[in-house]
């Protein structure tokens, strides 16, 4: 699923950059700029984004004002020249804060990091978030209570869910399951797929979950280390 992005920013060169930027990622699909503040809200009364890429220093409006008429829910990454606002900006709920000349690596490695967020949301129907999930598993169809899974493994083109008491196999790829689960599971390995309720502690590189030693892969490292923190005392 493609996170669809509006660039508001009063530089052209600036939105030219970013609009660069964007369209060497595969899972970002830029659909307008906004070269200011009033254009921007022109533009969302009528039109819903994922994600806004948002200069600071602006006419009219400023990037912090603007972002104060927005939806609370509204993913926003500020964009600017100037170091000071880095505070401000988290204090108004910035996803993450851009420093120009925005290299590529640093874009990259914060809309990984919201992509990976968005994926590891909860399953919504009717205003609900699902308790449990239905698992085909040879002929038989058994239902998994999500506080009851310990991680999720992956076995090529399988997946072996385990709990305190089973080990359940089904035919499905790592990364469809990572989509379908509730926030409170993370991607840690290529391989595998924790519960971030049942662990027991994290050791240098590892998850340890009852006995089980888990390995965390520098590719999923630091989205997985951002939730744990959250939770941090």
């Amino acid at each position: 699923m493609k996170l669809t992005c509006l660039i508001v920013d009063d530089e052209p060169l600036a939105v030219a950059l970013m609009e660069n930027h964007i369209a060497q990622v595969p899972f970002l699909a830029l659909v307008g700029k906004c070269f200011n503040a009033m254009e921007a809200i022109a533009y969302l009364e009528k039109n819903e984004v994922d994600l806004i890429f948002l200069d600071i220093e602006m006419p009219y409006l400023t990037g912090m004002q603007l972002k104060s008429f927005l939806p609370e829910k509204q993913k926003v990454i500020f964009t600017t020249a100037y170091s000071e606002f880095a505070i401000e900006s988290y204090e108004k709920n910035a996803f993450d804060y851009l420093l120009k000349p925005i290299t590529f690596e640093r874009f990259l490695k914060s809309v990984k990091r919201l992509q990976q967020t968005e994926a590891t949301k909860p399953i919504v129907g009717a205003n609900v978030v699902e308790s449990h999930i239905f698992v085909k598993s040879g002929r038989e169809i058994i239902k998994l209570e999500y506080d009851d899974i310990l991680y999720i493994e992956g076995l090529k083109d399988y997946v072996s869910l385990v709990t305190d008491a089973d080990k359940v196999i089904t035919y499905k790829l790592m990364r469809e399951l990572e989509e379908s689960l509730p926030a409170n599971f993370a991607r840690v390995h290529l391989s595998y797929i924790i519960n971030c309720n049942k662990i027991k502690k994290i050791s240098d590189n590892q998850v340890i979950i009852n006995e089980k030693s888990i390995p965390i892969s520098e590719k999923y490292r630091d989205a997985f280390l951002q939730k744990v923190s959250d939770r941090m005392l």
